[in-house]
This record gives structure tokens, sequence and C-alpha cells, in this order.
């Protein structure tokens, strides 16, 4: 039995070591950014929904980002809450896709929507407010 186990194991070795080189294990899938919308687009926001412990209360309330700019395929969009103690201003970053669509994260929640020609349309879920916001290139 001994005799067996080590031709197995004879095998395995020479085998392996005929194996040739790996090459790269994990090759480079990055692609370029998409930059057809890049530009700057003068939005609005709206209130969607508020949750729970922050209705009755003015802490959704938003002027938004007036102007967002997309740049290298990528937008950051601020959401100041003045009425809110500390005035947080959660960043929502997001990605362009060919198609003009876009989806991202922020601190607390997620960003999506789409770019069509000249318009920017999109939403913002955060942890206590939702948005929904829209652009027109500028």
């Amino acid at each position: 039995m001994p005799a067996v186990r080590l031709c197995t194991m004879v095998l395995v070795l020479v085998t392996a070591g005929c194996a040739g080189p790996m090459g790269t294990l994990h090759p480079d899938t990055t692609a370029a950014p998409v930059t057809a919308f890049d530009g700057s687009y003068q939005t609005t926001i709206h209130v969607r929904f508020t949750a729970a412990e922050t209705q009755g209360s003015n802490w959704c309330q938003t002027p938004g980002q007036p102007t967002v700019t997309v740049a290298n395929g990528a937008l950051s969009y601020i959401v100041p809450h003045p009425n809110v103690p500390g005035n947080p201003s959660p960043t929502f970053l997001a990605t362009m896709a060919k198609d003009g669509t876009f989806i991202g994260k922020g601190n607390d929640g997620t960003i999506v929507g789409q770019v069509s020609g000249t318009q920017m349309r999109g939403s913002i879920d955060g942890s206590a407010c939702g948005y929904d916001f829209a652009g027109t290139r500028m």
C-alpha cells in the first residue's frame, strides 16, 4: 500500500511540474470611463419620502446641489441638510454607463438615474430621506 501512495504522489508532482507558467491570474478588466455625458447639469431636487423618525420635522428639506458636474464618466451629488443639527451633507458618487444610466453609493444610501439627451433624472435613497432630482445640461 505505501508503494501505491508513493507512486500516486510522484505522478501528481510530475504532472504539476509540467503545467507551465500560470500567467496572470486576475487580468486588468477596468474599462475606459464613459465621457459622452460629461458636462454640467442645472438641477432641482424634491423630497420623495421621509422615514418615520423624520416626519413632522423639516430635516429632509434640502437645497440640493444646484449644479451637478459629470467629469470623466463620474458624478457626485451632495445633499446638504441645513435643518439637521450639525448640517450633515452626505455625498453620493456614481459612475456613468454607456447607455447614460448611472448608479452609485453614498454614506448611507444609493443614487440611481439616467442622462438622456440633455436631461438628467435620478433618485437618491438615503437613510432617512428619499429624493427625486432632475436637471438640464447647461
